[in-house]
């Protein structure tokens, strides 16, 4: 009687220990899927993001959030340049069918100034009209006085296709990057 008290404490024990080690096992393998299926890990490398993105800080972007939702101004968007094939982080500024001009450092859309103030570090530059094609994008760097970006003939209005994800979570300085209804 004691024996078998014994041994069904052991099997209890067993079954114990194999259930923990089974929902840390599944546990990982979800955060896995998360990390590698839906968000993206990328260092940033320069200063073209400042303030909001400083260089040595890591982000998370969103690869699904293309497939469901319709990109927005002021998204900042992930994708490679087409040259070198580095990641590249810009702002969405322009959809398609806008124009997009600049006078003075102030941006304009469709001839109407776009309020920036809160994340673009004041920069005066020129940029000619730039009627955005469907299909496309024009994206710039929070620094403006970085030129890879729209401005770039490399880079152009970015074909929306090219967008890897939408930068969602900062890690350094915790954040979170909600896409808001415009």
């Amino acid at each position: 009687m004691i024996e078998r008290s014994v041994r069904l404490r052991k099997s209890h024990k067993r079954q114990s220990v194999l259930r923990t080690v089974s929902a840390v096992l599944i546990g990982l393998a979800i955060v896995f899927v998360l990390l590698l299926g839906w968000f993206s890990p990328v260092y940033i490398a320069d200063h073209s993001m400042e303030p909001t993105l400083r260089k040595g800080e890591t982000i998370l972007y969103d690869r699904l959030y293309k497939h469901f939702f319709e990109l927005k101004r002021s998204d900042m968007v992930v994708f490679r340049d087409p040259e070198s094939g580095a990641l590249l982080i810009k702002r969405i500024v322009g959809l398609p069918g806008e124009t997009v001009s600049a006078e003075g450092g102030l941006l304009l859309i469709d001839e109407f100034a776009l309020s920036e103030s809160d994340y673009l570090t004041p920069a005066v530059f020129d940029l000619d009209p730039v009627k955005v094609p469907d299909g496309c994008l024009y994206v710039l760097s929070d620094e403006r006085n970085y030129g890879e970006d729209s401005r770039n003939p490399n880079i152009g209005c970015l074909p929306a296709s090219a967008v890897l994800g939408v930068v969602r979570v900062r890690l350094d300085r915790f954040t979170l990057f909600a896409s808001e209804e415009r």
